[in-house]
């Protein structure tokens, strides 16, 4: 009987420790491809009023990101530099505001940046619904872009319309 047991207890052990590590095989996939869109709208959006060669990117919450998008910062981006900050201290030097769904401070940076050129970005559910400009969310195992043309428009921003099609819109 004790056999029995240490036998289930193993089982179990390997089958909790493949199922942890698949979910952070998942995670690390949807971080990568997080990333990949976030570089990816630096070529898709047009910001009028971008002043300067550098193109800020800020990131709230998703340090696995953060570092992703740091490898790619070397990139050209339609001529542009980009910079990617972690944290932010004042959002309204961002193009691009790219907020984690467990960050604390989504709501209240969400609220201070609206209206501004900023494109809003987040993971968070029904972000875009709720004034966003481009949120993510999960089907079928994979990362799709849900964008809200009001909000985007609201930002004073242009979106391509290869990206548009590509995305759910809501509003």
């Amino acid at each position: 009987m004790r056999g029995k047991l240490v036998g289930l207890a193993v089982f179990l052990w390997v089958l909790l420790s493949s199922l942890s590590l698949e979910a952070i095989a998942d995670d690390a996939l949807n971080a990568k491809t997080k990333a990949n869109y976030v570089f990816n709208f630096t070529k898709f959006v047009e910001w009028p009023a971008l002043m300067n060669d550098t193109l800020h990117v800020c990131i709230v919450g998703a340090e696995p990101i953060v570092n992703l998008l740091s490898d790619l910062a070397s990139r050209d981006t339609k001529g542009h530099l980009l910079q990617i900050w972690s944290g932010i201290d004042d959002p309204q030097v961002c193009q691009i505001l790219y907020i984690d769904k467990d960050a604390p401070e989504l709501q209240a940076l969400t609220r201070q940046v609206r209206g501004n050129q900023i494109l809003t970005v987040s993971d968070a559910d029904g972000f875009a619904g709720k004034g966003g400009c481009i949120g993510f969310y999960a089907e079928n195992g994979q990362i799709k872009l849900e964008i809200n043309p009001d909000a985007v428009r609201n930002a004073q921003l242009k979106i391509n319309a290869l990206l548009m099609e590509i995305a759910r819109i809501v509003r």
